[in-house]
């Protein structure tokens, strides 16, 4: 199996119905969805998938895209690139991809890569290392 395919389906695996609908194209991506989920993904080591995301969806984001690199190219230095916060959006992003995530291993593998595991799962996973 391509690495590419095992990122897919560990990301299938590991996200919950919107996400899966959105990288399905069974929803429409907006570029909101498309830069979270590129975020997650490159978080979470998923390069290949992420490439694919990158190739399949950022050409409806041209324009959006091509106003960034513009903007970087003339380093203007009195206009906010960022639409936001990007440590507080970046906290949100990897919350909700784990809240939203199904229920079981799944979830606990997110909390626990993200570090938003729980006390009681942190201290599972302590014990579980020291044996």
């Amino acid at each position: 199996m391509r690495q590419e395919d095992m990122e897919w389906f560990s990301f299938l695996f590991l996200c919950g119905d919107r996400d899966r609908a959105l990288i399905t194209g069974k929803e429409e991506m907006k570029f909101s969805d498309f830069d979270r989920l590129s975020y997650i993904t490159e978080f979470l080591g998923l390069t290949g998938l992420n490439m694919e995301i990158w190739k399949r969806f950022s050409p409806q984001f041209q324009e959006r895209l091509g106003d960034f690199a513009q903007l970087i190219e003339q380093e203007e230095d009195d206009y906010e690139l960022q639409e936001y916060d990007d440590a507080r959006i970046y906290e949100e992003w990897l919350a909700g991809f784990c809240a939203d995530a199904p229920e079981g291993e799944a979830k606990r593998y997110l909390r626990r890569v993200t570090g938003i595991e729980t006390e009681e799962e942190r201290k599972i996973t302590e014990q579980a290392e020291e044996l």
